[in-house]
């Protein structure tokens, strides 16, 4: 009779398992795919810059583009009304290195921007930038590679 119990148990166990499974699945395939990156900073003239985000929901990629006015303090550039900050922005010929920060108003941005999308997060980054040479502008910098900023 005690095998048998043990026996009962290990079912309704393997079936418990077997629910939290399936629900832990159809949870997953509910989740939203979304990211959010900056392709491209181009600073256009003495008072207008441009920043390109490629934005990928659910496997489709897209690009959305800021033109706004920026403030140069020395190497730094504040791009619109605290979207963006480029910090730290030095150029040696066609590469240029520069902290990039989300700055406080680009949440309110996206919302603006998306219906409905995922709460996310925007993390800041050491970027490396190489300068492309279609640019019309002062310059037009491609993001290579990114490195997380630890605050």
């Amino acid at each position: 009779m005690k095998s048998f119990c043990n026996f009962e148990l290990m079912k309704k166990k393997l079936l418990y398992l077997s629910m939290v499974l399936i629900c832990l699945a159809c949870q997953k395939d509910n989740e939203i795919n979304f990211s959010c990156d900056v392709d491209y900073v181009e600073i256009i003239d003495g008072t207008t810059a441009r920043v390109v985000f490629e934005v990928t929901q659910d496997n489709t990629v897209k690009n959305y583009t800021v033109d706004s006015n920026y403030t140069r303090r020395e190497n730094d550039y504040i791009i619109g009304d605290q979207l963006v900050v480029l910090e730290n922005f030095v150029v040696d010929g066609n590469e240029a290195t520069f902290d990039f920060y989300y700055a406080e108003n680009l949440g309110a941005f996206c919302a603006d921007l998306f219906n409905a999308i995922p709460p996310h997060d925007h993390e800041a980054f050491t970027a490396q930038a190489e300068k492309s040479l279609t640019g019309k502008g002062i310059g037009k910098w491609k993001i290579k590679r990114k490195s997380a900023i630890l605050e």
